[in-house]
C-alpha cells in the first residue's frame, strides 16, 4: 500500500511539472520576452515548492542550489540578476539551515551586481535561521567596510559576529580597527590593550595590537600636545622652542612618549609633533 502512495505521488509531480512546462512555454509563444530581456525565470516561492517537492525539500534545494551556479555563471544572459534575491530567497526557504546558498547569493549580489543592502538582507536571513553562526554577521561586516565604506556598520557587525561561539580571534580585532577608523581613539586603544594582553603565542594577533596602539597613543598625544602648543603661542606669541617648555610652564605634567619609549619629533618652527613611525596606511579604505 506504501509503495502504490508513492507511486501516486510520484506521477502527480511528474503530470505537475509537465503541466508547468506546457503553461510556461505557452506563456512563451504568446510574448517576445526573450528578445526584450535575454531570458525569463519562473520560480515559484519556497513555500509553495515544498508543498511540490512531498518531503524533499532539501533535495530540491540542492538541486536549485546547483543550478543557480550554472545560471549566474552565464554572463551572457543580460537580465539575470532580476531574479537574483528570489532565487536565493527561495532555495533558503527550502532548506533554511543550507549554508552555501547564502554564502553564494551575497557574493552574487554584493561582488557582481553591486547590491550590497540586497547581499545584507540575505546574510541577515541566515543569521535568524542559524542564530550561533558567526560567518553571517562576519560577512555583513566586511561588506559593509569594503563596499560601503561605513565603519560604523562594520563594527556593528563585527560585534555580533565576535559574541558567537567558536568565533575566531580576528573578528574582535576587526571590530578594534572599525572604532579606531571611527576615530574613538580611546575606546578603540582600551581594546587593543585587552587583545595585546590575551593574544598569548599568537604573533600577529600581538603585532597588530602593538601597531594599532602606536599609532593611536601617538593620535591621541598629538591632540593634546599640538592644542597645548597653540594656548602657549596665544599666551606668549610664539611657539615652544623645546616641548618641555610645556612643563616649565605647568600646562603639563610630563611629556609622553610613543607606545615604544621613544620621545615624539617636534618642530618648533611649524609647532607640530610627528612620530618615528607612523602608520597612514591605518587610515585608509
Amino acid at each position: 500500500m506504501k509503495r502504490t502512495h508513492i507511486f501516486i505521488l510520484t506521477l502527480l509531480f511528474i503530470a505537475l511539472m509537465v503541466i508547468a512546462g506546457f503553461l510556461q512555454s505557452d506563456y512563451d509563444s504568446r510574448r517576445n520576452y526573450f528578445a526584450e530581456q535575454g531570458t525569463f525565470v519562473t520560480l515559484p516561492n519556497g513555500k509553495t515548492l515544498k508543498v511540490l517537492s512531498f518531503g524533499f525539500q532539501n533535495l530540491t534545494a540542492d538541486m536549485l542550489f546547483i543550478w543557480s551556479i550554472q545560471f549566474y555563471s552565464s554572463y551572457h544572459l543580460n537580465n539575470r540578476y532580476l531574479f537574483l534575491e528570489h532565487i536565493f530567497d527561495t532555495i533558503t526557504d527550502l532548506n533554511p539551515t543550507f549554508k552555501e546558498p547564502y554564502m553564494v547569493g551575497s557574493w552574487i549580489m554584493a561582488l557582481e551586481k553591486g547590491d550590497v543592502p540586497m547581499a545584507i538582507r540575505l546574510l541577515e536571513k541566515g543569521s535568524r535561521n542559524m542564530p550561533d553562526e558567526w560567518i553571517f554577521e562576519h560577512e555583513c561586516g566586511f561588506y559593509a567596510y569594503k563596499e560601503l565604506k561605513d565603519a560604523a556598520l562594520a563594527e556593528k557587525y563585527f560585534e555580533r559576529a565576535a559574541a558567537k561561539p567558536g568565533a575566531p580571534s580576528h573578528i574582535a580585532r576587526k571590530r578594534a580597527h572599525m572604532i579606531y577608523m571611527q576615530d574613538n581613539l580611546e575606546y578603540s586603544y582600551q581594546l587593543w590593550l585587552d587583545i595585546l594582553k590575551t593574544a598569548g603565542d599568537d604573533r600577529f594577533a600581538r603585532s597588530a595590537a602593538r601597531n594599532h596602539l602606536h599609532q593611536i597613543k601617538f593620535e591621541m598625544d598629538k591632540q593634546n600636545l599640538e592644542k597645548l602648543i597653540r594656548e602657549f603661542k596665544a599666551k606668549r606669541g610664539r611657539f615652544p622652542f623645546i616641548l618641555e617648555e610645556l612643563v616649565e610652564t605647568h600646562m603639563i605634567k610630563q611629556i609622553p612618549k610613543d607606545f615604544g619609549g621613544d620621545d615624539y619629533v617636534y618642530n618648533a618652527q611649524s609647532g607640530t609633533v610627528t612620530a618615528h613611525k607612523v602608520l597612514k596606511w591605518k587610515k585608509s579604505y
